[in-house]
């Protein structure tokens, strides 16, 4: 009963914090491209919030397919809620402070950013990707455990 009432719990909590991660996406899609040093960047935390918005929404509703242990699924909620929520915020700090990351050569060669290369953008965008391949890898698991419980024929 404890189990079913964590899963539900995150599932809300997922599902909201998508539909809030996809506003935010809007939004800061709404920015001018004066208000920001370089708009590369906002173009780019547009994107990747409406689009981990939507994965975190997709995530949230597998959820009560999904078979793990209360302290997977809690690594899990925060594995996903931080690596969705930081590809985004990669993307602001770009676009305050003008500067980007080598892990972006092709954006860089056609829209070089105006103050150079950033450990803070390169950093957020190396933790944003490990903790996304933990919330996956989690999910196939979660996935897989839960289809031994309910076979498929």
């Amino acid at each position: 009963m404890e189990q079913s009432s964590l899963t539900e719990r995150l599932r809300f909590l997922t599902l909201v914090l998508g539909v809030v991660q996809v506003i935010t996406g809007c939004v800061a899609g709404l920015l001018p491209p004066d208000a920001v040093a370089w708009y590369r960047g906002i173009v780019m935390a547009h994107i990747q919030f409406t689009a981990n918005g939507v994965l975190l929404i997709v995530l949230g509703l597998l959820l009560r397919d999904m078979r793990l242990t209360s302290t997977q699924f809690r690594i899990w909620f925060l594995s996903t809620q931080a690596g969705t929520w930081l590809n985004g915020i990669a993307g602001l700090i770009a676009a305050f402070t003008g500067r980007s990351s080598s892990q972006m050569p092709n954006l860089n060669a056609t829209h070089p950013p105006p103050n150079g290369m950033s450990t803070a953008v390169y950093m957020t965008l190396l933790f944003c990707g490990l903790f996304i391949l933990v919330g996956l890898g989690l999910t196939l698991i979660g996935l897989l455990q839960g289809r031994r419980r309910m076979p498929l024929s």
